[in-house]
């Protein structure tokens, strides 16, 4: 890691790997959904991403609210240009 020491940058990449063993299944899944498509380039669209997902939008919204505490530093949700995005690393 930029700026970490070595030892320091093992220690996050740990932590990382421990906040990802909290996840529900349910956010683990959302998770992936989120990793694995281009919302950082293309407008977030819930009722969509519920839909394919095959959960309800509110269990979606659940699901993104505890992704943006668990894993803070590897999910983040912004706005730009009009439009919704999120963005899974």
């Amino acid at each position: 890691m930029v700026g970490f020491p070595d030892w320091a940058g093992d220690r996050v990449r740990g932590l990382q790997k421990m906040a990802m063993k909290d996840l529900t299944d349910l956010e683990t899944k959302v998770y992936h959904y989120v990793r694995d498509n281009d919302f950082g380039n293309y407008p977030w669209v819930t009722k969509d991403a519920a839909s394919e997902l095959k959960i309800s939008e509110e269990d979606l919204y659940v699901a993104l609210s505890e992704l943006t505490k668990k894993i803070r530093d590897n999910f983040w949700i912004y706005y730009e240009d009009g439009t919704l995005r999120i963005v899974a690393d």
